[in-house]
This record gives structure tokens, sequence and C-alpha cells, in this order.
């Protein structure tokens, strides 16, 4: 009996879109997380797989999903420097792996255009980051590239809403605009005249210009908003959103609108390599760059327009803390050099979190006085590079704090001053790091937080959201990206909160929404029932 030629196509068509589906929503995730447990059980399930198949269709079906699985990532790996790389390139894989399928596999050329159209489908009509989250996320947006300098391999990035239109903006720096990158590549130099002006240019490092960046949702599509166009005094606060970061240290300091070299390559490769004075030149690197900020600050080690609901006005100046609470003036002598954030603590009051020394939560009298609430010193948790994350993640309307570090740690504040540790990291696991705790899509707050995978010993994060219990952290979801700058806010005004995150060294813009598809259960269901026609044809043949 013949076979319908438009049946045979449709159904070769189907079988690469199931395997694509497959292979990045089910095995890649499941080598990611479990790594040789996944290996375990994937070697008896290829070899049912491959004996499933009937001997007389054993090499077209293996030959036909090698190659769609090989050109897919042949075409995501092509270089797009240019147009022209990209199409040469893309039409290089397609003929050389097309042609090895109909050699070897022995397939025809409707199967062949079947899998040289769903390869290319799949890389072109959708973001492909989107497969590292479609269980519980699409991309809606991903923005070009906004930084086209050399020496930063990330901006900080916030969420505010600057319009007061109730949709948050995306607020980061960039200079994508302002220095483009050459529309034709550089010319070799040939003459040792030319050789000597490129030399000269590579020696030196020279300032890069450097805007901030704020990003709105308009139109359907995300735009950013002119410079010129928004007030200084909202200039200055969207600064102030930023967290604290120095693009570019020791290299660059960012002042006056660029990011202004601190060293140049030679001398300071020379100082460096000067063991005995090393250190001292690195110290003096901090050094300049706090009097660089005192500079800026008028002479404040660190300033707040505004933190938390009742705090304005901060400044830490001359070993004082004053401001205002809730409308009040209040001061105080301080050791803490930085101002973190605010929390609310069990008498019902909004403390203050600052850096010292020691991490100590303030809270302001009714005489306006200052005094320790609470202290973490350097001995009961990792605070230099920690981060710290005032959550109620218990509900009990006093907040947690979650300290982002090496281990990380949940902690309750006791009414006697004393911390409570509600949850603690392994001490070995180097990769687990809470981001942020927010409502993702319209649903309850949650844990975001960067985690290894479940079984491998790699520091690889992914970002993850975890509901906490009393017997420990459950997981909700994963994006099996390395994402940093992870913030949560609604910035399409559809009343739903998206995640805003960016890939580091790249410093694209990523907005991860969330949906209620039940994508996993829909491509396991159509795995089993591949298996289910595969084992139905073996009985058929035989």
């Amino acid at each position: 009996m013949r076979r319908n030629p438009i049946l045979t196509t449709v159904g070769w068509a189907l079988y690469a879109i199931a395997l694509l589906l497959i292979y990045h929503l089910l095995i890649k995730p499941a080598f990611l997380d479990l790594t040789w447990i996944a290996l375990l059980v994937f070697l008896p399930l290829l070899a049912f797989c491959y004996y499933v198949v009937h001997p007389k269709e054993r090499r077209q079906v293996l030959a036909f999903t090698i190659a769609v699985l090989l050109l897919d990532r042949a075409l995501t790996r092509v270089d797009v420097k240019t147009t022209a790389a990209l199409l040469i390139g893309g039409a290089i894989a397609i003929i050389v792996i097309a042609l090895l399928a109909k050699w070897y596999g022995r397939l025809n050329w409707k199967a062949v255009g079947s899998l040289v159209i769903v390869a290319l489908l799949a890389n072109v009509t959708f973001n492909r980051d989107t497969l590292a989250a479609l269980s519980h996320f699409t991309v809606k947006y991903e923005s070009d590239r906004l930084y086209n300098g050399q020496w930063v391999d990330y901006f900080p990035m916030a969420l505010y809403d600057v319009d007061h239109d109730g949709k948050q903006e995306i607020i980061t720096y960039g200079n994508a605009e302002e220095l483009p990158l050459p529309e034709e590549a550089a010319k070799k130099p040939e003459t040792e005249e030319e050789k000597k002006a490129l030399a000269d240019k590579l020696l030196h490092l020279q300032p890069e210009p450097v805007s901030l960046y704020v990003l709105t949702w308009r139109d359907g599509k995300m735009v950013r908003m002119p410079n010129d166009q928004i007030p200084a005094e909202t200039m200055t606060v969207l600064k102030q959103q930023l967290p604290t970061d120095y693009p570019g240290f020791p290299y660059y300091t960012m002042k006056d609108g660029q990011l202004v070299p601190n060293v140049q390559r030679q001398p300071y490769a020379e100082a460096m390599l000067q063991v005995g004075t090393a250190p001292y030149r690195a110290f003096m690197l901090d050094m300049d760059n706090i009097a660089n900020q005192l500079e800026e600050n008028d002479g404040s080690m660190d300033l707040r327009r505004q933190m938390g609901s009742k705090y304005k006005d901060l400044h830490i100046k001359g070993g004082m803390l004053t401001g205002t609470y809730d409308g009040k003036p209040f001061g105080g002598t301080t050791k803490a050099t930085k101002l973190m954030t605010t929390m609310m603590l069990p008498d019902g009051s909004e403390g203050l979190v600052t850096m010292g020394e020691h991490l100590s939560v303030l809270k302001v009298e009714a005489d306006g006085t200052l005094t320790e609430a609470y202290t973490l010193t350097r001995k009961e948790a990792e605070l230099a590079t920690g981060e710290f994350i005032p959550a109620d993640i218990d509900h009990d309307k006093v907040d947690e704090l979650l300290i982002a570090g090496k281990p990380s740690y949940i902690l309750k504040p006791k009414a006697d001053g004393a911390w409570e540790i509600l949850w603690a990291s392994a001490e070995n696991d180097k990769s687990f790091r809470f981001s942020n705790f927010a409502s993702v899509g319209a649903g309850q707050p949650e844990i975001i937080a960067k985690a290894k995978s479940w079984v491998s010993t790699t520091d690889s994060r992914y970002l993850s959201g975890y509901n906490y219990t009393p017997d420990g952290l459950e997981e909700n979801w994963r994006i099996y990206l390395p994402l940093i700058n992870v913030q949560v806010g609604d910035v399409d005004g559809d009343k739903q909160n998206e995640i805003v995150a960016t890939i580091y060294n790249t410093h694209r813009v990523l907005v991860f929404k969330p949906h209620n598809v039940p994508v996993l259960t829909l491509t396991i269901i159509l795995f089993i029932g591949l298996l289910g026609y595969g084992v139905v044809r073996r009985v058929r043949h035989a």
C-alpha cells in the first residue's frame, strides 16, 4: 500500500518537533540536575528506544534523530556577528547535515526537508533562551547588548516606577547608543606606523562613556526613555535605587558619566609583579576609590534619600548617622560605613540595617536616639561578600533576614535581641545564594535563589523559586540559565510580576513571563506516547 506523501512529511516533521521538546525539556534538564543518575536511567532507556524500532526502519530513524538534534545545535552556535557569517554558516550546516542524513540514513527528500524546516523554525521563530525556562516561563523580551566596552562584565540593575504609571521601569547603565560598535571589522595593520598606532591604542586604557539606561514597556515592546526627558531630581533618585557597586574596579572608576581609568596596563602589571609591594598598591587603589566616593558624596560615607517606608535623608558622615524616621529627626554615633536596607522588627518598629565592622540593626527610640537592636558578627556569617534580603517568609509581620553567603542563612530576630537560625545551606555548597523575595506572576511571595543542581559537584547556578517550610525549602520552579542581577516586578503593566535578569558578561536584559501551561507534564505524555507508538509499530511488524 502506497503511503500518502503529505502524511509522511507531516509525520517526520511532528517527530522532529517531539524530539526537540523531549531533548530540551526532559533530557537536558535531567542531566543538568541529576548528572550520573540521569545517565544510569538514560542508557537503558536509549537501548529500549533503539530496540523498539523495527530493524528495517532503524537506520532511517537513527539518522533522522541525530540529524535533527545536530542541525538544531549547529544553527544555534552559528557565528552571528555579521549577517553574512550567519547566512553562510547556516547554509553550510544545513547542506552538510542534510546530505549526510540523506546518504547514511537513506532518507527520502521529504524526511530531509522536514528536519531542515523544523530545525530552521526552532532557531528563528522564538527566543532560544525560552527553552531553558519553558516549563514555567517564556522570554517576553531580550534587549540588545547595552554595553560595548571591554572592561565591565556586569552593571547593577534595579526596577522603579519612574513615571508613576503603575508599571516599573528597568534601570541600569550602558553605552551601546553612545559607543556603537563599528559597522566594519578593523583593518589589519600592515605598515609599521599602523602597527605602532594599534599598539598605543591597546596599551592605554581610555575613558568610556556610561549613561543611565531607563527601559520602559511601551506599545508592546521595551524602549529606552530619553534621559533628557527625566527630571534631574528623578535621575538622582534612580541612581540611588541601584545597588552599590563599582563596575570595572580596580581598572576604572565611574565618574561624571564616564568610566575613568584608575591605572594603565603596563605600569599596573609591572607593579603587581613586585610581590613585596603588591598588597600595598592594591590597598592604595581601594583608598583612591574611597576618596572618590567621599568626594562625590560631599564627605558622606553613604547617603540615601529614602530607605524602607519611614527612613528619609540618611547620611553617614564624621562618625554620625542622621536622618528622619516617620517624619522626626534622629541621630547618633556609629561605626557603620554603609546603609544596607530596612526590616520589620518584633516590636512593630522598622529597623535600619547598617554595615561596619559588623552588621547592625539599629532602632530609633522615641527621643530620636539610636540603639543597636541586633548584631551579626563576621564570625557568625560571611559579611564582606554577603547580600542581605529582609523578607517575612513565615507571614508573622516580622521580617527574617536572608543572608546570601557561604553558607547562606535565614535568620529570625527574636524579642530578646538574639537571632534564630531557621535554615542554612550546606557548608560545602558554594553556589547557593538568595536573590529576592517576591511574588512571581500573581502568586504568593516566594524565595528566589540561585542554586546548583541536586547532584552535580560543579558550582553552576540555576535560578529557582522556593517556599519556606519548617522542614526546609520546597522548590517550585527552575530556570536553567546562569542569571545575575535578578529583579522581580511588573514591567508590562498587566498587574503580574515578571522576572528581570541578565546573563554574566553579556549585559543583555531578559524578561521572563510566567505561564500556567503544564509544559513538563505534556512533554512527559508526549514522550510516553511516542514510546507507545513505537511499541505498537514493532508489534505490528512482528
